[in-house]
């Protein structure tokens, strides 16, 4: 085989590969058209249909824009309101704490007081009232003592004054 043979093979090759190809290329074109057809009738579909979907969005988005607003404006309105209440709560709060508190040393001072006066005057009972008093008793049982004495000793004169009578008259 010579080259010329080869050459011509190599062309005819060369010739079939490159009508191949173009013949590809023909059909990708086509398949490429009725697709973009296929896409451009399904775009004006959902055109058509989602059109009256995005209006109606729009016009919702459009009406409810203001009261959005108004909204916003009510919860910074509120918010604003809600935080001063706390501040003043917050402070009475704090001043009935310091009243409290307050009270309860007044309270604390008041029962320190009490339990001072009632130790003074449990040492001026003491003092003044149960000590004579248990001077007045031990000179009362004392006397009661002394008494029972003078009594046990005229009933045993008696008996013994009885007794001596009895034993005269026996005689």
């Amino acid at each position: 085989m010579d080259k010329d043979t080869v050459i011509a093979i190599f062309v005819v090759v060369a010739a079939f590969a490159i009508v191949l190809q173009t013949g590809i290329l023909v059909a990708l074109y086509v398949a490429l058209r009725k697709s973009s057809a296929r896409i451009e009738g399904i775009a004006g579909r959902l055109e058509q249909q989602a059109s009256p979907v995005l209006s109606t969005a729009h016009a919702i988005l459009e009406d409810a824009q203001p009261k959005i607003a108004e909204i916003t404006m009510n919860l910074v309105e509120s918010t604003a309101t809600m935080r001063e209440h706390v501040f003043q709560v917050g402070e009475a709060t704090g001043e009935i704490v310091e009243r409290v508190r307050m009270q309860a040393v007044r309270l604390d001072e008041f029962l320190t007081s009490a339990a001072h006066k009632l130790e003074a005057t449990s040492e001026i009972l003491q003092t003044s009232v149960l000590s004579p008093m248990r001077r007045v008793r031990a000179i009362v049982q004392a006397l009661s003592a002394g008494l029972n004495f003078l009594r046990a000793n005229r009933a045993r004169r008696k008996t013994s004054t009885t007794e001596v009578e009895d034993e005269e008259m026996f005689i």
